[in-house]
């Protein structure tokens, strides 16, 4: 039995709130009460979500078709200002600057130059808008969830910073897309997408085969980005539709030309393979840590090892395994035309040659990209 002498916690109503309940009561939906009334749906709408202040025109109106008085619906949004307000006074700098770091690390993004600002708890929750575009006066994140709740989402989570990978590396990917919004392609060819895959190796063993795959991937109507990894994240690379383009990030996190052609492969996989009738959903992808991988990865991880022809690979160096001699690298390079430091690295993957060794073929690949910004 329910004690009525106990202490209930305080709910603070809005006006929207209560045009909610009598909405349910009648039966009626918005867009009945906006004809009712003669309320635009967008003041209507910003109204139940808060964004907005009732104004006296407004609660005459809806007094005329709810009930109640029109000064009972301007106390009830008075109040639900008043305190929100306080509530907001309650809070400190500390643990207003604490809520937005659990979704976005706002100083190492300022470090990166994505966004500026200041370490005050504004700057944070301003950074925070900037980003996610979330104009609720008490910053509720629905905004951000809308996102993490995408069924096509698929990234690593860390078994040690399960909420921070999750968080940050859905605002990695929101800023990602931001800044694919500012790069113009021509129209998307899913054919000259299919091409450049097919034609991959040719890529790898040109001297400037980085920014000549760049080069026609924009022409394909495929964007391409450089933005680094935020910590916790683990990213190398991810995929995504934005605006009728497919848009390939790719992180640098490990600074080496084998890593680079790695991830492109994997992330043309998905492309071709899971974005046929789709441009809905986002990969973010970490190449390294395979131990937990859906099927939608395995299969992105398949097609890109026939991209890079990796069965021929392994079948020319299944004779020399475990003992593969400098000189028959060059000369299985040279036979498949292959990037060399490419070649490397898919027989150290593989277990054909050990990671200690020859590693002086492995090239740094930053420079060799275009600038991040």
């Amino acid at each position: 039995m329910t004690n009525d002498n106990q202490l209930k916690p305080y709910i603070n109503i809005s006006a929207g709130d209560m045009i909610r309940r009598e909405l349910d009561f009648l039966g009626w939906t918005q867009e009945d009460l906006a004809q009712v009334t003669d309320i635009s749906r967008k003041t209507l709408s910003s109204i139940m979500n808060a964004k907005q202040k009732l104004l006296m025109e407004h609660a005459v109106k809806l007094s005329e078709a709810l009930g109640g008085s029109p000064e009972s619906w301007m106390n009830i949004d008075a109040r639900y200002w008043i305190s929100l307000n306080e509530r907001k006074k309650e809070l400190t700098q500390t643990e207003r600057k604490a809520r937005i770091r659990r979704y976005v690390p706002v100083l190492e993004i300022h470090r990166k130059g994505w966004y500026t600002g200041g370490k005050s708890a504004d700057d944070y929750e301003a950074t925070y808008r900037k980003i996610w575009g979330d104009d609720d006066p008490d910053i509720n994140f629905q905004v951000y969830e809308a996102y993490r709740k995408n069924e096509r989402y698929c990234a690593r989570r860390s078994k040690s910073d399960d909420q921070f990978t999750d968080n940050y590396s859905i605002t990695w990917y929101r800023i990602a897309k931001k800044r694919s919004e500012q790069i113009a392609v021509p129209p998307y060819s899913r054919d000259k997408l299919t091409t450049i895959a097919d034609n991959l190796l040719e890529y790898t063993a040109g001297e400037k085969g980085i920014l000549e795959v760049i080069r026609d991937l924009n022409a394909a109507g495929v964007k391409f980005l450089v933005q680094s990894h935020l910590s916790k994240t683990y990213l190398d690379g991810a995929s995504f539709f934005a605006d009728g383009h497919p848009v390939i990030v790719y992180t640098a996190r490990y600074n080496r030309v084998d890593n680079f052609w790695f991830t492109l492969a994997h992330e043309l996989a998905h492309l071709l393979l899971h974005f046929k009738g789709s441009t809905e959903g986002f990969f973010l992808d970490d190449l390294k840590d395979r131990s937990e991988i859906s099927k939608i990865e395995r299969e992105a991880d398949e097609k890109a090892e026939e991209i890079l022809h990796v069965a021929r690979i392994l079948k020319l160096a299944e004779p020399y395994r475990s003992y593969l001699t400098e000189g028959k690298l060059k000369s299985i390079a040279a036979e498949i035309g292959i990037d060399l430091s490419l070649l490397l690295g898919i027989l150290q993957y593989h277990g054909f040659v050990d990671y200690r060794k020859l590693n002086r073929y492995k090239k740094p690949v930053v420079d060799l990209l275009p600038k991040e910004g």
